[in-house]
């Protein structure tokens, strides 16, 4: 599910993107961020969370130190025991974002850091911490989203689409995404169609379309895997809406490269 390391960053990075996501942890010292065009600052009080594909470099200070956390970007089966755990660690990554810690945040942090120098060799409890923290901090972002007003319009074409892309191996439904952008369904249908110019149903349909085609055309998985990564519920079930319509199968797609 993630990794974890230590590290002290460089002078600076290279502009670059990854397949997974990232969370950057500050633990002493500083550096600067900048994460899709933004420019922000870390250090013991902030992490830096960068969805996957989304460009970004660092920048550090002379002395410094951070908890760098990987995080796949594939969901897994529903079926492992530590699906649920994933689900709400991969609403971090909705978009970037550098997030200010809380006084018992940072303390688990550091307390966290001490133990990983004390165990550097062990992967296993340097996971378990990362996923402690990374479970505590969007514990507390799903609280302060709570108590925001329902009644603000939070419609974001680019939060849907990376919301639909990390969940197409689940079921989608329009409350959902009406629920995320704090509309009622009827007035989200209303919106998304003056946004995207296209239905929400449509929408998903298309994504998981796309998102199908091109794992057909550019890796050996099976039909029956790519259905299931891509939210539809069987080979079969894939392989109608690809004919219905896109006008080919899985076959025709493969004998295009």
């Amino acid at each position: 599910m993630l990794t974890a390391r230590l590290q002290t960053l460089p002078g600076f990075t290279h502009l670059h993107s990854h397949e997974h996501h990232q969370a950057v942890v500050g633990i002493y010292g500083g550096a600067e961020v900048s994460v899709a065009g933004s420019d922000g600052r870390l250090d013991t009080w902030r992490a830096c969370l960068v969805p996957a594909g989304i460009r970004h470099e660092f920048s550090g200070g002379q002395e410094n130190q951070v908890l760098v956390i990987n995080v796949d970007a594939w969901h897994p089966p529903v079926a492992e025991h530590y699906y649920n755990d994933f689900v709400a660690i991969s609403r971090l990554f909705l978009r970037p974002a550098v997030v200010e810690l809380d006084d018992h945040l940072q303390q688990l942090v550091q307390l966290s850091a001490g133990e990983i120098r004390r165990s550097d060799s062990d992967p296993g409890i340097r996971n378990h911490l990362a996923t402690a923290i990374l479970l505590a901090l969007a514990d507390r972002l799903n609280r302060k989203v709570a108590e925001s007003s329902p009644r603000r319009t939070a419609f974001d074409p680019e939060t849907l689409r990376r919301f639909v892309l990390e969940h197409l191996n689940q079921r989608i439904t329009v409350e959902q995404l009406a629920e995320m952008a704090c509309l009622s369904p009827s007035r989200f249908h209303e919106v998304f169609r003056q946004v995207m110019a296209t239905s929400p149903y449509q929408f998903l349909l298309n994504t998981r379309l796309d998102q199908a085609s091109q794992l057909i055309r550019t890796t050996r998985m099976s039909v029956a895997e790519v259905s299931s990564r891509t939210g539809f519920s069987s080979q079969s079930a894939l392989t109608s809406a690809l004919r219905k319509h896109r006008g080919v199968t899985p076959s025709g797609l493969r004998q295009r490269n």
